[in-house]
């Protein structure tokens, strides 16, 4: 499963990433659904604003894949939730981003190998924003999620970002690690 997010290393993760000719699955969040010329299977946003916008550009035309969300927001596919959750790790799994929501879903479906694209949790803007545009803000909550993720998920060594601070929190994506499934 390639997941992608809007990060301004989309491009080059995703080059790197297909030239290693791989088979997967492709989990779209938010805007990067743009950036494909091809099927997708899964869209996520946990972000109001994203969902409008999706609500906006979706059609059938655009090709069928799945849209995640949490819990009841209309017009989505899955919803997820969170059910007898007894620990404070539990308690807080689904704070973080539409990214680390989407790593969450991925697992939940089974998938064995994760590799994160696009998703740097750096200041640099959007792929799609015009230069001198400014990044996003991330909160503390944001990466101490990323962090108890990999310190406390029994399946964190299933997941591993091509680049930026999600990169150094759960590993480096690398081909050969792809190719021991």
């Amino acid at each position: 499963m390639l997941i992608t997010g809007d990060g301004l290393s989309l491009q080059e993760d995703v080059k790197e990433f297909e030239s290693w000719k791989i088979p997967h699955d492709l989990f779209c969040c938010n805007r990067s659904l743009l950036f494909f010329q091809r099927p997708v299977q899964h869209w996520a946003a946990v972000d109001t604003e994203e969902c409008v916008w999706l609500a906006q550009y979706y059609s059938p035309e655009n090709g069928n894949f799945l849209r995640h969300s949490i819990g009841g927001c209309g017009g989505f596919d899955v919803y997820w939730t969170a059910k007898g959750v007894q620990t404070e790790f539990g308690r807080r799994l689904w704070i973080g981003n539409t990214g680390y929501f989407a790593i969450l879903c991925a697992l939940a479906m089974g998938y064995e190998r994760i590799v994160v694209a696009g998703m740097p949790l750096d200041r640099n803007r959007h792929w799609y924003d015009p230069e001198g545009t400014e990044g996003p803000t991330w909160l503390g909550d944001v990466y101490t999620i990323w962090i108890d993720f990999k310190m406390k998920s029994p399946n964190a060594d299933r997941v591993r970002s091509m680049s930026g601070y999600s990169a150094f929190i759960l590993g480096e994506a690398k081909q050969e690690w792809l190719k021991l499934m």
